[in-house]
């Protein structure tokens, strides 16, 4: 049920511009989970980030794994997706032709049941598929390239299955002399929102770039404990995404722990998000909130850093889904750190905000100072020119991480140790 709420700005708002400005120093941020208790005695699942929105942090795994991947021109992935999204919706032309052709309303009933029934089906498969994916990227079993091209077809399928419930739900609707059973209707309602789970912006857009529809984008993944971050940077548009879902905080067994109450639920996320919820941080004429299907909450918050859109489990009261958007420029600086190449006269910065958080990358000739075009590496993987500004943007993918910035006239290779002391 969606709750338009103009009587709850109090409690959360939404929607923002901000301002373009140059990244400012903040204190240092906590990388660990916040453990503060909560009425129930819950453990709250979320990174700290101090001056900036938290964030859905993946859980500690031996298995984990991050690498960076190119989203680009891919003829095989286009077709695997457009033939996914053609093939459910030949499911869903299929579905309404039944229901047309039904002699009588018992018929009718069963063709609505039978189909709400078939994407359900189809929804839960769809999980199962990017839980194996993570699974099988964690063993080091499938590449980045695989794993970008299988969450752009579970994106074009989980869209594609929530128009054909849209579509036949319609059509009943309108159909004379004929009601939906109240039940129908809520499996419907279902079925859609459990495939708006799988689908997001970040991943339509690993989309749009696999078929030719947007330039080449670079993403960081990172997986562990059956967990996935995407993110990325554009510097030129100046933006920041991030796309986590934590497949074991989903839908665990028990009864909803804040009792369908929205409120409480939303003083919940406020804790969880504290920077987020304080009023000074807030934009937005509007609210948007939705308590979902079995006790799942879903809160958008738009602050002046950008977007937040994150999901609740009332069965474990644990955040496992979120999708965050922010602007680069107004980002803090948790931490700097350089490194110098005097015979080359170079001098490279790197600024940092949490893993899986935006890195910026800054080279300057030290001499001359003014800013130098260099290729840059993390980790070992080439993730861009920082061009004529001397600057690029890219994702931090660790708590340590290997940089090496390289120029006709020289290198500079230095090790970020993140400092956690104190934290």
């Amino acid at each position: 049920m969606r709750y338009s709420l103009p009587v709850l700005m109090v409690v959360f708002v939404v929607t923002a511009t901000v301002a373009v400005g140059t990244p400012a120093p903040a204190p240092e941020a906590s990388p660990v989970a916040a453990t503060q208790d909560t009425p129930d005695g819950l453990i709250k699942p979320i990174a700290t980030s101090r001056n900036t929105t938290n964030y859905l942090a993946l859980p500690d795994d031996e298995t984990e794994r991050a690498q960076f991947g190119n989203a680009s021109l891919d003829l095989g992935a286009a077709v695997a997706a457009d033939s996914a999204r053609l093939q459910e919706s030949f499911v869903g032309e299929a579905a309404v032709e039944r229901f047309r052709s039904a002699p009588n309303t018992s018929a009718r009933t069963d063709a609505l049941h039978r189909f709400s029934s078939d994407l359900s089906n189809r929804t839960g498969a769809l999980r199962q598929r990017q839980r194996r994916t993570v699974q099988q990227f964690d063993d080091g079993r499938i590449s980045t390239a695989v794993v970008l091209r299988r969450l752009s077809t579970i994106d074009a399928r989980a869209r594609a299955i929530d128009r054909a419930a849209v579509r036949l739900q319609g059509i009943a609707q309108f159909t004379p002399r004929y009601t939906t059973p109240f039940n129908i209707t809520s499996r419907f309602n279902n079925v859609k929102q459990r495939a708006s789970l799988l689908y997001t912006g970040p991943r339509e857009g690993v989309r749009a770039s696999l078929i030719g529809q947007r330039n080449t984008k670079q993403y960081l993944l990172r997986t562990g404990g059956n967990g996935l971050a995407l993110a990325g940077t554009d510097s030129r548009r100046q933006r920041y995404v991030r796309d986590a879902f934590v497949d074991d905080r989903f839908q665990q067994s028990g009864s909803d722990r804040f009792d369908g109450d929205i409120g409480t639920a939303l003083d919940f996320v406020q804790e969880l998000y504290p920077w987020a919820g304080d009023s000074g941080n807030q934009r937005g004429p509007d609210s948007d909130v939705d308590s979902m299907f079995e006790s799942v909450y879903q809160v958008s918050i738009t602050h002046r850093h950008g977007e937040l859109l994150t999901y609740l489990d009332g069965s474990d009261a644990e955040v496992f889904k979120e999708v965050q958007r922010k602007r680069l420029p107004r980002l803090p600086v948790t931490e700097s750190v350089s490194e110098a190449n005097t015979t080359a006269d170079l001098t490279v910065r790197a600024n940092l905000t949490h893993v899986t958080g935006p890195m910026e990358l800054t080279v300057r000739d030290t001499t001359a100072n003014v800013p130098v075009d260099a290729r840059i590496t993390v980790d070992g993987q080439f993730v861009g020119e920082t061009g004529d500004d001397g600057r690029l943007w890219t994702v931090q993918p660790g708590e340590t991480v290997r940089v090496e910035a390289t120029t006709d006239g020289g290198r500079v290779a230095f090790t970020v140790v993140r400092d956690t002391s104190g934290v």
